[in-house]
């Protein structure tokens, strides 16, 4: 990181780090004054991809329509980025995920509003649609973050977990024209290549994070693979991490990594959790949404439901794992009489006794030192 841009950095955390310490008065104190810093929009939408550990490539007839078909529709998005806005001020993370979002005709619309609203928008692609006009388009709109799923630089491990004819270099090209325009336009868009860590490609991680990891701007994320369900068995024994000493190795170099300076957006905790559930579930009885695994009873408390929140299909939650405390679009009800709701209170306490063992990323709960430090290096 530039001294010379310190300032600049500064100036962009500090919202954030406004709600961070409101989520921590309101985590240790009776008084509770957090919002959200980060709301997460999840919906059924089509995909362009057939990955093999995904529902969207192992699902077929009425059930791959009904993960296929739009159900938030696009016309309910701008009500409901201006009341994120209206709730949660700058220094807010809008994370959208469905389907593949590069199909949407609306996307580039949704980014330029939150960033007319102080919002920052984020959302995950496999990159095989973006070019050189998109990238242009997406950094000149001001998007926050762009997630980047890329399994292996190798295209015959990458094509294997993700089958696309020529996908690695489309992938790897998506990832070089944002860099590219990141620096050309002077704007600050990050990216974050994400990875689930499987049998096929375990070390192939470390290889992403050499090649990106001191890049500006880049940071790389690993994930566990977990079993879905539905998902076939020659897949999960092709995927599932047969070897224990193998993945602490990999997990040791992770380790390293961060010590020597790469941007991996990982916490100890987070690598640990990976460790644990495959140490624990050695049936292979759990699957991503149907877990038996706990965390450590030493652990402390869950806070997500502090400073997190969940719009999926509709549905508002402080958790995708609780029940909802309403309903997008039902009614007049906004989204900041929901998070101060009786419903939100009742369902805030429950996330704090969750124990459950969570590895998907988002949902990782990360020490303010972590985010300070990644921050610093990407934005």
């Amino acid at each position: 990181m530039k001294l010379t841009s310190l300032p600049r950095k500064i100036k962009k955390g500090l919202p954030y780090l406004g709600k961070e310490l409101r989520s921590m008065v309101s985590d240790h104190t009776p008084l509770f004054i957090s919002v959200p810093r980060t709301v997460h929009i999840w919906r059924s939408a089509p995909c362009n991809a057939k990955c093999i550990m995904c529902n969207y490539g192992y699902e077929k007839g009425a059930a791959l329509r009904e993960i296929s078909q739009i159900v938030f529709s696009d016309d309910l998005f701008p009500r409901t980025l201006n009341e994120i806005a209206e709730l949660c001020g700058r220094g807010t993370l809008v994370s959208y995920m469905g389907g593949e979002p590069t199909i949407s005709k609306n996307i580039m619309e949704w980014v330029e509003q939150a960033g007319s609203l102080g919002l920052d928008f984020r959302f995950t692609t496999n990159g095989y649609l973006v070019t050189e006009e998109m990238a242009q388009r997406f950094v000149a709109a001001g998007i926050f973050n762009v997630g980047v799923s890329l399994e292996s630089l190798d295209p015959v491990i990458n094509e294997k977990i993700r089958p696309y004819k020529d996908g690695t270099l489309k992938t790897v090209r998506a990832i070089d024209l944002l860099l590219a325009e990141r620096e050309k336009q002077k704007k600050y868009t990050s990216v974050n290549i994400k990875t689930v860590l499987t049998d096929l490609n375990l070390e192939s991680f470390v290889e992403i994070v050499k090649r990106y990891g001191k890049r500006d701007g880049v940071m790389c994320t690993p994930q566990a693979f977990e079993l879905m369900q539905g998902l076939p068995t020659e897949t999960s024994e092709l995927l599932y991490i047969k070897d224990i000493k193998r993945l602490e190795r990999v997990i040791d170099q992770i380790r390293e990594l961060k010590r020597d300076g790469y941007t991996v957006h990982v916490t100890e905790q987070g690598l640990n959790e990976i460790l644990a559930l495959y140490r624990k579930d050695i049936s292979q009885a759990s699957t991503m949404h149907g877990k038996k695994e706990e965390m450590d009873p030493s652990e402390p408390e869950c806070n997500i439901g502090t400073d997190n929140m969940w719009i999926q299909n509709g549905n508002v939650c402080l958790c995708p794992y609780h029940v909802p405390i309403g309903v997008m679009g039902k009614d007049e009800t906004t989204l900041s009489q929901m998070w101060h709701g009786e419903m939100a209170k009742r369902v805030r306490k429950q996330t704090r006794a969750c124990r459950r063992l969570c590895n998907i990323s988002c949902l990782r709960r990360t020490p303010l030192t972590h985010k300070v430090s990644t921050f610093l290096n990407i934005a």
